[in-house]
């Protein structure tokens, strides 16, 4: 089986780029820790990961909640949070996000301000949505947050704010030519 990978292109701490390699079962693995330190020796900031998969919740809480509201907005991270209305907004994206990571059994102690915090510090950030529409590149938005709806209709997992996201985005992308329809 294949080592699942997260990318973080940055760090919330410092400017550097992390890749974060685990074993999808969980735990440590030789293999997992070997990569890893390649990456870290090539100065890629390999790092191992004893449960990828709440890592990969994480980066996923980020993109799902940012990205489609970038899409509808036009507007960079540092815009979106400083707007009280949108702080709210993505509070409750990434609290429907969390409890469904958590119905998956992934141990999450997200605080939601807090994360929102840590992208306030990251400063004017375009996401790639919001980058692919200003390119006129087809968005992935069924890949970031399709997958989250998905995976939350087949637990039957009310997902209000982030279904109407999803179709709000869909049309946004729909309307600039940039998505069809699966």
């Amino acid at each position: 089986m294949p080592l699942a990978i997260a990318l973080h292109p940055a760090s919330y701490s410092t400017a550097q780029a992390r890749v974060v390699l685990g074993e999808p079962g969980g735990g440590l693995s030789p293999r997992a820790s070997a990569w890893a330190t390649l990456l870290a020796n090539a100065g890629l900031g390999g790092e191992v990961s004893a449960d990828i998969r709440r890592d990969l919740w994480i980066k996923l809480l980020g993109n799902a909640c940012f990205n489609p509201v970038s899409l509808m907005t036009g507007a960079s991270t540092d815009r979106m949070v400083a707007d009280p209305n949108l702080e709210r907004l993505f509070i409750r994206l990434m609290d429907e996000c969390i409890a469904l990571g958590q119905r998956l059994g992934l141990a999450l102690k997200i605080d939601p301000v807090q994360r929102i915090e840590q992208t306030r510090k990251l400063g004017a950030i375009k996401t790639s949505m919001l980058q692919d529409l200003e390119a006129g590149r087809s968005v992935e938005l069924d890949a970031i947050l399709g997958t989250v709806i998905e995976c939350a209709s087949a637990l039957n997992q009310p997902m209000p704010q982030l279904d109407s996201l999803y179709a709000l985005a869909r049309m946004r992308a729909r309307n600039a030519g940039l998505y069809t329809s699966p």
